[in-house]
């Protein structure tokens, strides 16, 4: 005799995972693979210069996104796992900080290198959101990641980076120099010493100036397509007219963290201003210029893919104060930016950053490198977006690319990244090595 359906238990529905989880799980999994003993590592590709030989662990801005992706999918999930990996990659930072405070590798693109900025800020970033998380598990842990970030922002930036005379931080304790998104992500690390260190002192001594300084950058002209826009730096006396849109959208979260703490909603209000900026030179695929000047004109090339995650992360965190963005287009650019490793594309049109004309043929092999440094930011954000958090396991990418001039083959594999050209090798990187091999 049949079974009744209720003595078969309810039915087991299988859920298929949204495009937004696979790509996340699939990323997920290309992380694993470029961690090294000392941490995560591999070559860099900038639009100010690159790092394609030392591919050693770096203590910079990937540790801010990787380790708040793994905090909000612990968060999401309940499932340890994703704690435990935001502990390892914790554990990375606090093994690459100096008696100094200052952290090794921490000049990204200028790796190796210590003293980077913003890096530094982020990864202490990275320490006080993992503080603050262990805090609340009460793991008596927390401290020690407290301390370390403490340790660099009192050592390096404070002790000698402010300058009390300016009111401000300076990107170069030998000279006057500002640049507003660095600064801004020293904000977000300030807010949080302040909020998991218990002491209000920081908002008071050091954010609010800081993102004063961070307003006198930003253009007032109403009815422009500039309007809005923050200057990248000052150098000196000297203010650079150049508008990053990428580097605006990182002033955001810094502005919405001094509003909230300061209670002062001119920083919100610039912040709100700064995206619109950005969104307003947003082109018809989703992607953003590299850089904009005045009248009009633009860089457009190369075109970040990874690091729209930032641009995206911006949007939704000013969605509560009521601005409203299209991300529709940008969020499709980034998704189809996935390469079959699972890492996202670093750009397009790395070719044509010095010509400026539209990128034909085969992409530059820097276009389709994988960086952890801008992965990260896309880790970052569709780590939001999800409800569930799938794994995947790590992939192979072989694709035609260009390489110091000659046609050649790109291959990701979970093991290493190489590119030949006739049976010559371009390039090589053994992952979880320092060093690779680049044949310019």
């Amino acid at each position: 005799m049949r079974a009744a359906a209720a003595d078969q238990g309810p039915p087991v529905i299988a859920t298929v995972p949204t495009a937004v989880e696979t790509a996340l799980a699939k990323l997920d999994a290309w992380l694993d693979t470029m961690r090294g003993p000392l941490g995560y590592g591999g070559p860099v590709a900038h639009w100010w210069r690159d790092s394609l030989t030392y591919c050693g662990a770096g203590a910079d801005w990937r540790y801010e996104g990787i380790v708040a992706g793994y905090l909000t999918l612990f968060q999401v999930s309940g499932e340890q796992r994703w704690l435990d990996k935001a502990i390892h990659a914790g554990d990375d930072v606090l093994g690459l900080q100096r008696p100094s405070g200052n952290f090794a590798n921490s000049r990204f693109e200028q790796n190796p290198g210590t003293a980077g900025t913003p890096h530094e800020a982020a990864a202490d970033i990275a320490l006080l959101l993992l503080a603050r998380t262990l805090r609340k598990q009460r793991d008596e842990r927390w401290s020690v990641y407290l301390q370390a970030a403490e340790k660099n922002l009192i050592g390096f930036y404070v002790k000698r980076l402010w300058n009390d005379q300016e009111q401000r931080f300076r990107d170069d304790a030998s000279q006057p120099s500002f640049v507003p998104n660095k600064s801004a992500t020293l904000i977000e690390a300030l807010c949080l010493w302040a909020e998991v260190g218990g002491s209000d002192e920081p908002i008071a001594r050091y954010v609010r100036p800081t993102a004063d300084a961070i307003l006198a950058h930003q253009v007032h002209a109403a009815g422009t397509r500039l309007d809005g826009a923050i200057a990248q730096n000052t150098l000196g006396s000297k203010r650079i007219g150049a508008y990053f849109p990428y580097y605006n959208a990182r002033c955001v979260p810094g502005l919405l963290r001094a509003g909230e703490e300061t209670g002062e909603s001119r920083f919100i209000e610039a912040a709100g201003r700064a995206l619109d900026f950005v969104f307003r030179w947003q082109e018809v695929d989703g992607a953003f210029p590299q850089v904009v000047y005045a009248a009009n004109r633009m860089n457009r090339y190369p075109r970040w893919i990874a690091a729209v995650g930032d641009v995206l992360r911006a949007a939704e965190l000013l969605r509560p104060y009521g601005w409203a963005f299209p991300i529709e287009a940008t969020v499709s650019w980034l998704l189809q930016g996935q390469l079959p490793s699972g890492a996202f594309a670093t750009a397009e049109g790395f070719a044509s950053q010095v010509t400026q004309r539209p990128p034909k043929g085969l992409p530059d092999f820097r276009d389709l490198l994988g960086v952890c440094g801008w992965n990260d930011k896309a880790f970052r954000y569709l780590s939001s977006q999800v409800h569930v958090a799938t794994t995947q396991q790590p992939a192979t990418a072989e694709l035609d690319c260009c390489c110091f001039g000659r046609r050649a083959r790109f291959v990701e594999t979970p093991e290493h990244v190489v590119v030949v050209n006739a049976g010559s090798t371009l390039f090589e990187w053994h992952k979880g090595a320092d060093w690779a091999v680049a044949d310019a």
